[in-house]
């Protein structure tokens, strides 16, 4: 997993100055730490984009979702609630421990998560 910035939808690219190109980079960690990984250009947080659920593996579909949609709440003790997934996914009361296997898996660590600034 790298910090680079993703892919950014031609529409964003024509005014992307270093800002977008960092909110881009922490939306698509924030997403990533989530469980969601990015299909094809980051279209911005008020465009849908395609995103890959990874809690089900190679079964789940690709799917067209508002970045605000997968990034999770966070409650008032600071405590992420997670977003909803989509219909097929793994039962919700399975998905706190096959997001935190996926998570080992893939080596996004705590220290991972606060380095790309989602904790």
């Amino acid at each position: 997993m790298t910090n680079e910035a993703p892919a950014i939808s031609p529409v964003l690219k024509q005014g992307a100055n270093k800002r977008n190109r960092d909110a881009a980079r922490k939306a698509v960690a924030v997403a990533l730490y989530n469980g969601w990984t990015l299909v094809g250009p980051y279209n911005g947080s008020d465009t849908r984009s395609h995103w890959k659920c990874e809690l089900k593996g190679p079964k789940c579909a690709v799917i067209e979702k508002f970045y605000s949609h997968i990034r999770g709440r966070k409650k008032k003790d600071g405590t992420v609630v997670p977003s909803p997934r989509h219909r097929d996914c793994i039962p919700s009361e399975e998905r706190e421990a096959a997001l935190a296997a996926w998570r080992e898996q893939n080596g996004l660590t705590e220290e991972w998560a606060k380095d790309h600034e989602v904790l």
